[in-house]
């Protein structure tokens, strides 16, 4: 190549280098309690705070259960579920196995639930209040083309699932300690007597001790918590690993504060 040609070469990059930094861009969605919602172009840079400006989002919006969803984390959840439903079947048949019919049913029923929540990728731990957002730009992290931010309306109530006689949609009483909700929503014989794991609407997981001879001090919920029923550790010992509970509560951390997350 003579030098004519190369300096046409690098004119032809000098040119097209704008070009190159005008298409960067990613395709973001806002959902739920916002102003502007639906998908939008940002620049290839930009962070939570610029989609969360850009929706304007409502100030009665529920904070606490906003969400950031990813593509890149659906695989891991799908992973996630398909290890609790697979557990969940050998927990059924062992108990059908050793006659244990109260297990067995119970496990077949939360199976089927478990298999029908959405795989959201919800990422836990990210504050998405956009005042704090602006304000503090360690918490304001890259987005990612095909993220969702997806705030929802305050709920009024929570929800108790697992080793339940059946799921409860119940009224959330502030300030009421987390182990009060089961005098509401009955466990079942297949539920560990001593435990039961909170999982707040940010997604944070809690396990709370409620036994008398190990009770917890007092955990109050905040609307749209959720309340995991255990199955006994002891009875499933053989069928699922010693992870498994908390392993569905990290899964229903992932579900969002909507109508279909309330199914």
């Amino acid at each position: 190549m003579n030098r004519t040609s190369r300096l046409f070469g690098l004119l032809l990059c000098a040119h097209a280098l704008p070009l190159m930094a005008q298409t960067a861009t990613i395709q973001v969605t806002a959902e739920g309690a916002v102003g502007q919602a639906g998908s939008a172009t940002y620049p290839s840079d930009a962070r939570l705070s610029a989609v969360a400006e850009a929706a304007r989002v409502d100030p009665e919006a529920y904070i606490l259960g906003a969400a950031w969803l990813q593509p890149a984390l659906q695989r891991d959840q799908l992973r996630l579920r398909a290890g609790i439903d697979y557990e969940l079947g050998a927990i059924r048949r062992q108990a059908l196995g050793g006659g244990n019919m109260p297990l067995a049913e119970t496990a077949a029923t939360f199976q089927a639930w478990v298999s029908a929540r959405p795989i959201t990728g919800r990422r836990i731990g990210v504050a998405l209040d956009p005042a704090r957002l602006a304000v503090t730009p360690t918490e304001d992290w890259p987005v990612h083309a095909g993220d969702t931010l997806f705030y929802p309306r305050r709920p009024v109530d929570i929800r108790v699932v697992g080793a339940v006689d059946k799921p409860c949609r119940l009224p959330h009483v502030p300030l009421q300690d987390a182990r009060r909700y089961l005098d509401s929503c009955h466990a079942s014989a297949a539920a560990d007597p001593d435990l039961i794991y909170v999982v707040q609407p940010d997604g944070a997981v809690f396990a709370q001790n409620i036994a008398l001879w190990n009770r917890d001090t007092p955990r109050p919920l905040a609307p749209g918590a959720w309340i995991y029923v255990p199955f006994d550790r002891h009875a499933i010992a053989g069928a699922a690993d010693e992870t498994f509970n908390r392993d569905v509560a990290d899964f229903i951390a992932t579900q969002l504060l909507s109508d279909e997350g309330w199914r």
